[in-house]
């Protein structure tokens, strides 16, 4: 008998974002302390397209990432700064191509899963 796969979710593929950037980044991007979770640059409620994209993920402790939902203007200026203009600039064309963009979930999660 073969066994039906899972239709995957959106809540299934954001399980396996900041364990991924914690494998792939283990300190925070502002302080160097241990890398606990994955922020979105692009909040993620605004623009499907990045959700899931591993360069729209930051690397942070949970107290920066609380510095930075306090003064996120400030913050976002620093972590270009970090990135690049060139990062950042990339990320916005995504951004601004973002209309219609219809999510495959499990696509998205065999993706992850492979990084």
């Amino acid at each position: 008998m073969i066994k039906k796969q899972k239709k995957r979710t959106q809540k299934d593929c954001d399980k396996l974002l900041s364990p991924l950037v914690k494998s792939i980044s283990p300190e925070c991007m502002l302080c160097g302390k241990p890398t606990q979770v994955a922020h979105h640059f692009f909040h993620k409620s605004k623009c499907l397209a990045l959700r899931y994209r591993v360069e729209n993920l930051i690397n942070l402790c949970n107290g920066c990432h609380y510095m930075l939902h306090f003064d996120e203007g400030y913050w976002a200026g620093k972590i270009i700064e970090i990135r690049g203009m060139k990062w950042f600039k990339k990320l916005d064309k995504v951004k601004q191509s973002n209309k219609k963009f219809k999510p495959d979930y499990d696509k998205i999660y065999k993706t992850l899963k492979l990084k």
